[in-house]
C-alpha cells in the first residue's frame, strides 16, 4: 500500500482529513505510563510516597503535561465506599478476619480452664450411712453408723492444673498470633490487587478507546479505498481483544474487592487511586527484624508441644490420688454412742493413666515435629520470596527507566513517521500494542510485589 499524501490535494483530501483527526484523537487518549504517587504509607506498611519520575527520558516524552495535576480515579465511577487507607484496612482486618474473630473465640473458650484449674485441693465431700438391727435382743434398738469422707489432695495436683491451662491458653494465643498474620498479609495481597486492577482498568479503557479510534479510522479509508480489508480487520482483532482484557480487569477488580471484603468484614464497591507504585521495603533491615522473631506457625506448634508436655506431667501427678479423711459417728450395739475418724487412699498399682500419658507424649513428639518441618518450610519459602522481589525490584526498574520511555519514544516517532507520509499506520498500530503491553507487564509486577509482600507477612508475622 502506498503511503499517505499529507498534502491536501483533489486526490488525497479524504485520507488527509482522516489523518487530521485521528492524529488528535491518539493525541488526546495517549496512553502514558501509570504514574506513582502512592499514598503515604501507615507507620507499619510503607509504600512508597514518592512519584517515581522517569530517569532515561525527560518527563514530556512520557505523556506528563507541565502543570498536569495528579490524576484521581474512582473505580467504578458510581462507587459509594472506596477501599480506604491501608492503614484502616489493615486494623479492620486484625479485628474483623474470620480467622481472628474464630481465635478470639477459642481463646476466651480456653480461659474458662482456669476455673477448674485454680479450685482448692479439697473437694466435694460426700456421705454415707448404715443402719441394721439384730435379732432376739442381740441389740439395742436400730444400730447405724454414719462416715463422712473429705478427700484433699496434697501432692501438688493444682499447681499441675494451673500450670496446664496457662499452656493452654498460651496454645490459643499463639494460635490467635497466627491468623492475625494471615488477616495481615491477605489484607495486603488484597489491597494490592485492587489498586493494580483499578489502574488496569484505566489503562486498559484508554487502550480501548484508543482501539475504537484506530478501528473507525480503518473502517473509514477502507470505505474510501485507501486501506485494504487486512487492516481493518487486523485493526478490529486489537479492538476485540483489548475489550476481553477490559473485562478481564472489571473481574480482577471485583474479586479482589470481594477478597477485601472478606477479610475486613467491609463492603467496599471501589478503588480511589491517585496512582500506583509497587510497595516500598527495606528487605534487608526486615530480614533481620524477623530473624528475631519466630513465625507465629511455629511459635503455634512449639505452645502445642509445650501444653502436651504439662498435660503429662499433670497426668503423673494426678496418678497418686487424693487423701481421704473420714469422720465416724454411730450408735453401738447396746446403744452407747460411737465416734471415731480414719483415712483412706487408692493405691495406683493396676491403673495409672498409662494410656493418657502415653497419648499426651506422642502429641508433644507430634508437634515437635510439626515445628520444625514449619520452620524449615516457612525459611525456604522466605528465600525464595526475597530472591523473587528482588528480581521483580529490577525488572520494574527496566520497565520504567528504559522499556517503556523507549516504547513512548517509538509510539511518538512512528506518528511522526506518519504525519510525513513515510510510514503506514499498522507501525503505529504495533508501536502503541508494545508500548499497552508493556504498561500492563508493569502492573504484573506490581501486583505480583504485593502478593509476595502479603505472603511474607503471613509467614513472618511482622509488617513491616
Amino acid at each position: 500500500m502506498s503511503p499517505i499524501d499529507p498534502s491536501p490535494g483533489p486526490a488525497s483530501r479524504v485520507p488527509a482529513l482522516l489523518l487530521g483527526v485521528a492524529s488528535a484523537l491518539l493525541s488526546s487518549v495517549s496512553l502514558a505510563e501509570p504514574e506513582v504517587n502512592q499514598p503515604s504509607a501507615p507507620p507499619t506498611v510503607a509504600p512508597s510516597t514518592a512519584p517515581a519520575a522517569p530517569q532515561a527520558t525527560p518527563a514530556p516524552a512520557r505523556g506528563a503535561r507541565p502543570g498536569e495535576a495528579a490524576r484521581q480515579v474512582v473505580v467504578p465511577p458510581g462507587s459509594q465506599r472506596p477501599v480506604p487507607h491501608l492503614r484502616v484496612v489493615l486494623q479492620r482486618a486484625a479485628s474483623h478476619a474470620p480467622q481472628v474473630r474464630l481465635g478470639n473465640a477459642a481463646l476466651n473458650i480456653s480461659q474458662t480452664s482456669y476455673v477448674d484449674a485454680r479450685r482448692p485441693p479439697l473437694t466435694n465431700p460426700y456421705f454415707e450411712i448404715l443402719a441394721q438391727r439384730g435379732t432376739q435382743g442381740t441389740t439395742d434398738g436400730i444400730n447405724w453408723n454414719g462416715t463422712v469422707w473429705l478427700p484433699f489432695e496434697l501432692a501438688g495436683q493444682r499447681g499441675r492444673r494451673v500450670a496446664e491451662a496457662e499452656a493452654f491458653v498460651d496454645l490459643h494465643e499463639a494460635t490467635l498470633e497466627t491468623a492475625e498474620a494471615s488477616a495481615h498479609g491477605e489484607a495486603l495481597s488484597a489491597y494490592g490487587t485492587a489498586l493494580v486492577a483499578a489502574e488496569r482498568i484505566r489503562v486498559l479503557e484508554h487502550l480501548v478507546a484508543m482501539s475504537k479510534t484506530t478501528a473507525n479510522i480503518y473502517e473509514a479509508r477502507l470505505e474510501a479505498g485507501d486501506a485494504i480489508l487486512r487492516d481493518a480487520t487486523i485493526a478490529r482483532v486489537d479492538l476485540a481483544r483489548n475489550e476481553v482484557l477490559l473485562q478481564d480487569a472489571r473481574g480482577r477488580l471485583a474479586s479482589a474487592l470481594s477478597q477485601l471484603n472478606r477479610v475486613t468484614g467491609e463492603r467496599y464497591d471501589g478503588v480511589t487511586i491517585d496512582g500506583l507504585s509497587p510497595p516500598d521495603v527495606n528487605l534487608e533491615a526486615y530480614l533481620r527484624r524477623i530473624a528475631k522473631e519466630l513465625p507465629p506457625a511455629v511459635a503455634s506448634s512449639e505452645a502445642e508441644a509445650k501444653y502436651f508436655e504439662t498435660q503429662k506431667a499433670r497426668l503423673e501427678r494426678e496418678v497418686m490420688g487424693p487423701v481421704q479423711l473420714m469422720l465416724m459417728g454411730g450408735r453401738g450395739d447396746f446403744g452407747e454412742a460411737r465416734l471415731g475418724a480414719g483415712i483412706a487412699y487408692e493405691i495406683p498399682l493396676f491403673r495409672s493413666r498409662q494410656g493418657e500419658r502415653a497419648r499426651a507424649d506422642a502429641e508433644k513428639l507430634r508437634a515437635e515435629t510439626e515445628s520444625n518441618v514449619r520452620r524449615n518450610y516457612i525459611e525456604a519459602r522466605i528465600d525464595g520470596i526475597v530472591q523473587q522481589f528482588r528480581q521483580d525490584q529490577r525488572a520494574y526498574e527496566v520497565l520504567r527507566d528504559v522499556a517503556l520511555p523507549a516504547a513512548e519514544e517509538a509510539v511518538e516517532a512512528s506518528m511522526a513517521t506518519l504525519q510525513a507520509g513515510k510510514e503506514d499506520w499498522f507501525v503505529v498500530l504495533l508501536s502503541r500494542r508494545d508500548q499497552a503491553m508493556l504498561a500492563l507487564q508493569k502492573l504484573e509486577i506490581v501486583e505480583r510485589q504485593w502478593s509476595l509482600l502479603g505472603e511474607l507477612v503471613q509467614l513472618t508475622g511482622e509488617l513491616p
